[in-house]
């Protein structure tokens, strides 16, 4: 958790409550922490957070990769707050802008945590609920 949790910092990402069993990681043959994703959950919902690559493994499908197996894992809603310049790597997965008094309150608190630190930012939502009806 040590290495994640530095990984994550290193890209000023979400380190609230980071559990162990929430993380996909890639490791390097050496033991070397490539970088991680996080799924973390919320009532009736999760959250894609604390996505984070090496620097010297960035714009290698890495973080595509670790996007992928996350909504593997869950088939519900995914939510996720991002800033302006990946609002395409994330359409890419079928996440779609939602207005920001649209997100749902368990996000809320990170939005407004994040929102004076990093600037104009986007919630986006991968809706799969209405896919299994």
């Amino acid at each position: 958790m040590a290495a994640i949790e530095r990984l994550v910092a290193q890209v000023s990402g979400d380190h609230y409550r980071l559990e162990p069993g929430q993380f996909v990681v890639a490791e390097s043959e050496s033991g070397g922490i490539l970088g991680c994703g996080r799924l973390r959950p919320y009532p009736g919902f999760c959250e894609v957070a604390s996505l984070a690559v090496d620097e010297h493994r960035r714009t290698k499908g890495v973080g595509r990769a670790f996007v992928a197996r996350l909504l593997e894992l869950y088939s519900g809603d995914v939510y996720l707050i991002y800033e302006d310049h990946l609002m395409d790597f994330f359409a890419h997965f079928g996440f779609r802008p939602v207005p920001a008094d649209q997100m749902p309150d368990g996000l809320r608190p990170k939005w407004q945590y994040f929102l004076p630190v990093v600037g104009p930012m986007n919630v986006m939502l991968l809706e799969r609920s209405q896919e299994a009806k």
